[in-house]
């Protein structure tokens, strides 16, 4: 049995991201505070925000994206986890970057075509499109297609 495939968070480059927006935040509080210049208060709050919601992801940094295994997939979805086995899924698929707006991501459909999720890839995940497309193809049996 081969050990699962898994997609995780980069927890350095959110960690980084988030301390860089809250040092920048520091800075333009302190400038509004010492200029006296009070709508440098508004970047401040806009980057402080966007450092603490990288922070925030941080907190689960030992939970995976996206596990495949020789018996199917595992992934985290707006309400929790969901899992479906190899003969269960429609259609599994990595999407690659679209412009500069959708990000790469691995998309599943159900059997029947109602339901879809998605779990990202790229830069801020530990595995690439082509990777994953890759070790998708290792897992899903070839008489599940």
């Amino acid at each position: 049995m081969e050990d699962a495939f898994e997609v995780r968070r980069r927890t350095g480059l959110f960690t980084l991201l988030g301390l860089v927006c809250l040092a920048l935040a520091a800075g333009f509080g302190w400038f509004a505070y010492d200029r006296e210049q009070y709508l440098l208060v508004v970047p401040a709050v806009v980057l402080a925000a966007v450092g603490l919601g990288h922070l925030r992801g941080i907190g689960d940094w030992s939970t995976p994206l996206f596990v495949a295994d020789d018996h199917g997939i595992r992934l985290r979805a707006e309400q929790g986890w969901v899992g479906l086995l190899w003969s269960e899924l429609g259609e599994i698929r990595v999407e690659r970057r679209e412009g500069l707006i959708h990000d790469p991501r691995i998309k599943v459909v159900s059997t029947d075509g109602q339901r879809f999720y998605t779990a990202p890839l790229g830069l801020a995940t530990n595995v690439s499109p082509g990777e994953a497309e890759v070790q998708l193809a290792q897992r899903r049996p070839a008489a599940a297609y």
